[in-house]
């Protein structure tokens, strides 16, 4: 086999077709110091400090002394180890179900011989674009005992009260949950399901069994740790949501840890040691969960259907019927998930009182405008689009940086690098907002747009690493190396030969933050100032007051949302080729 020397010629000297370690580590050892640090300032000073501040009397000064009131109120109390396991048994739930509902939906998208595949997928990740408490906020207005729209309807319609919808109930907040998390859980495992080699499925059908049964058989214990990963992911996302059960629980329903998180910083009385504690708690057990996440993924390999030979990435072939219903199925759960709910916005956007008659609401844009034309959206318009730009932009440089010490220099410590600019999967973002808070509240950042942007940057670099290193495991390292004998510098050939192989990759990770950058709010809502505004926390303010004005700013949150992707696929453009 020929080696990068056949083409460099015998004064060039190159050991083993790599490129030597003495080279690694001089290329490493200024951006290794770097990258670790930023990752302390990001993610370990902010949990170190959530777990201090748990145990001082005083969160904010070091100096304070120690005080275990709050833990042992927390770690030690019977009722609070009971809502601890109320809330997990809250998040599986929610895991389950969202797991369950996007591997149907990603099976049915990848594995099916059907026309359509892509408005179908649409319709799967539809409810990724709107915020989970905004779409609550329509579920509100649509299915509240008595006064929703939908449960007037089924009034008329004589259907008993007990048959009717009541969205302010656990099971409600399970149900909008579920629906905001399925494109997360499809997205995981869609991803995996490209990438199986249809040959064992052929294999079932051709010995008699049917879609079903060989679904069940051999495409889901295929599938495993994707299946359990996003399981997991989904959890631990769950548990840290506190918008929805904060709006949906009002009305006595059940509440998670991480609602009383919120009420400890911005109840009637703030008990930041509280917080801190509950915060600490969430902590221990969602780092459990990365535990069992880290160990599904690292047993991946023993469901391994993918090798090097190369595989037909051929689709089952159904009938009229299975098609038919497939898409029934499809359809549905884009209207209950996203077309519906955000149909609501709209029309309650237009409607500056709600009413549980349509025909009562006297629709008008002025009524929509008159919330979004005001100095306070526009200000937060702006600094949510500018943050949604920045706050990839610094991931990616970051993610770049992280994967290239690990995936391509091998540096010492860059395993445990990777490792905990991944650790953000287990940390709710209110836990690292409050983190960031206690961090910086003695510094000039405190209350600026700089230190919301922080935030959104620590809980977003985790996108940009494992999307990035996908690219990077799909590129042949000796693309590189063969650059570098050749002269070029390191940084050229990251520049002209990495980057523009990876450029699929950079470009999803930066529009998967974009978007959550936007409508983040579990961590803005804990940084943000009068000042420093930006869409979310608008939109959350009016939820606790006027419904109509929180569906507005929602409904403005999407169309920036939809209008900044197209402009960055124009700007970007992803499949564009390097010129020869």
């Amino acid at each position: 086999m020929s080696s990068v020397t056949d083409f460099a010629g015998p004064a060039t000297a190159v050991q083993d077709d790599h490129v030597p370690p003495a080279s690694n580590r001089r290329a490493g050892i200024a951006l290794l110091p770097v990258t670790w640090a930023v990752l302390a300032v990001l993610i370990l000073a902010p949990v170190a400090y959530v777990l201090v501040a748990s145990v001082l009397a005083e969160p904010t000064d070091l100096g304070s002394g120690f005080d275990f009131s709050a833990v042992r109120e927390v770690f030690a109390t019977a009722h609070m180890l009971k809502l601890l396991g109320q809330t997990i048994v809250f998040a599986l739930v929610v895991a389950a179900l969202t797991t369950v509902i996007g591997t149907a939906l990603a099976w049915t998208t990848t594995r099916l011989q059907m026309r359509g595949s892509r408005l179908r997928e649409v319709l799967c990740i539809g409810s990724l674009f709107v915020a989970p408490f905004v779409t609550a906020v329509a579920w509100i207005w649509l299915a509240t005992p008595q006064t929703g729209v939908l449960n007037r309807a089924l009034h008329d319609l004589h259907i008993p009260s007990a048959l009717q919808p009541n969205i302010l109930t656990a099971g409600g907040m399970v149900f909008v949950l579920v629906t905001h998390y399925v494109p997360y859980s499809y997205l995981f495992i869609s991803a995996a399901m490209r990438g199986l080699d249809p040959t064992l499925e052929e294999a079932s059908l051709v010995n008699g069994r049917n879609i079903f049964s060989t679904t069940l058989r051999i495409s889901i214990p295929m599938l495993r740790p994707s299946i359990l990963s996003s399981a997991l992911f989904v959890a631990i996302l769950s548990m840290g949501e506190f918008t929805v059960p904060s709006i949906l629980g009002q009305a006595g329903a059940f509440q998670p840890l991480s609602v009383d998180v919120y009420k400890a910083l911005y109840g009637d009385v703030q008990n930041i040691p509280l917080g801190a504690a509950i915060s600490a708690e969430l902590l221990v057990t969602c780092l459990v969960g990365l535990y069992l996440y880290q160990r599904t993924v690292r047993s991946s390999g023993r469901y391994v259907s993918v090798s090097g030979r190369g595989h037909r990435n051929s689709r089952i072939s159904v009938n009229r019927t299975t098609a038919a219903v497939v898409w029934v199925v499809t359809i549905g759960y884009g209207l209950v998930a996203f077309a519906v709910p955000f149909a609501a916005l709209v029309l309650m956007s237009l409607s500056k009182y709600l009413a549980p008659s349509i025909a009562d609401m006297h629709l008008s844009f002025a009524n929509m405008w008159n919330t979004i034309n005001t100095t306070e959206v526009r200000t937060a318009t702006i600094h949510s689009v500018l943050l949604a730009v920045v706050v990839p932009t610094v991931c990616i440089v970051i993610g770049l940086a992280i994967v290239y010490l690990s995936d391509r220099l091998h540096m010492p410590t860059s395993g445990a690098m990777v490792y905990i600019a991944t650790a953000p999967l287990a940390l709710p973002g209110l836990v690292m907002g409050m983190g960031i808070l206690l961090l910086f509240i003695r510094t000039p950042l405190y209350l600026t747009m700089t230190i919301i942007g922080i935030g959104l940057v620590s809980i977003s670099v985790t996108h940009a690493v494992r999307l990035i290193s996908n690219g990077f495991h799909q590129i042949d390292p000796t693309l590189e190396e063969a650059s570098l004998v050749c002269g070029a510098s390191r940084l050229r050939t990251v520049w002209s030969v990495l980057l523009p192989l990876i450029r699929p990759s950079v470009f999803s990770a930066f529009i998967l933050i974009f978007v959550l950058a936007l409508r983040e709010l579990n961590v803005a809502v804990v940084l943000y100032a009068p000042d420093s505004n930006v869409l979310s926390v608008v939109a959350w303010n009016y939820s606790e007051s006027a419904l109509t004005k929180a569906a507005s700013v929602g409904v403005l949150q999407v169309v920036v949302m939809f209008i900044g992707m197209g402009l960055l696929r124009l700007i970007l453009n992803p499949d564009r080729k390097k010129d020869a």
